[in-house]
């Protein structure tokens, strides 16, 4: 049975000295997630069952980015990203009104994009994300696209030297939307009367326990020490040859001395 599995790219390197009192040191780190082809080659075991992932003092750094993609697209006329309810769109025709920046427009996307739209940035006062214009591995991501690899995500943030108690597990998600299966009630009565069987019943589509995922999920922590430590845990979600989804975990603990980039 083939299989889509995910890899990492991630670069790190050397830090820079902050112009504070108390002299910190800041750094960067770049990451690529991409899918490989699948391949008969491949052996990994995904039949294992794991808990999920967590970590205390999470940072979502990507939200933001996502939603500032979407209302631009809203803004642009992008039907799919009108986030005004179906009647609303029926009578009018202008939508821009609608384009709040408040709007959760990552509700509306099939795919995510590769680059969170983050404007660029240079002071130390924060953690923050990098912009594309930032980003200095785009030849990598060439090479890889090249190879046949499709890249999924291509970030990278600026964040201080922090100590593993201190330092936040930033928040990861990228490709795909896997959506939640509906309820088998709600699929029952669609099969035996049609859709003209759903007017005169209440149907709970979705439970709490049910919820949209992405195609990589997950959380990476990056903490200093005098080396840098990284520990990162991610879900890769996809399909079985019989329809039914698939998940696999990959964590990986690294320490990195300088500049590196690895695959």
């Amino acid at each position: 049975m083939k299989h889509l599995i995910t890899n990492l790219a991630l670069a790190l390197w050397l830090p820079t000295l902050s112009f504070s009192v108390q002299a910190e040191r800041w750094f960067e780190v770049e990451m690529i997630a991409f899918e490989q082809q699948p391949s008969d080659s491949l052996r990994e075991d995904f039949s294992l069952v794991h808990p999920p992932i967590e970590g205390k003092k999470q940072l979502d750094l990507l939200t933001d980015g996502f939603n500032a993609q979407g209302q631009q697209r809203c803004l642009e006329g992008d039907p799919d990203f009108d986030p005004r309810p179906f009647i609303q769109k029926m009578n009018s025709t202008d939508h821009s009104w609608g384009c709040d920046a408040n709007n959760d427009y990552i509700t509306l996307y099939d795919t995510l994009p590769i680059y969170p739209h983050a404007d660029p940035q240079e002071h130390m006062d924060n953690i923050y994300l990098l912009s594309k214009q930032q980003l200095k591995f785009e030849d990598v991501l060439k090479q890889l696209q090249r190879r046949g690899l499709k890249p999924m995500l291509h970030t990278g943030w600026r964040f201080p030297e922090q100590s593993q108690r201190r330092a936040p597990f930033i928040k990861i998600f990228a490709g795909k939307r896997f959506q939640s299966p509906v309820s088998q009630m709600f699929l029952d009565t669609i099969e035996q009367r049609g859709y003209l069987g759903l007017l005169d019943k209440s149907f709970n589509v979705k439970t709490e326990a049910d919820e949209d995922h992405w195609q990589l999920e997950g959380l990476i922590k990056i903490h200093v020490k005098h080396y840098l430590y990284v520990t990162s845990n991610f879900d890769i979600r996809y399909f079985l040859d019989n329809g039914d989804i698939q998940k696999a975990r990959m964590s990986q603990f690294s320490v990195y001395t300088a500049e590196i980039y690895i695959t």
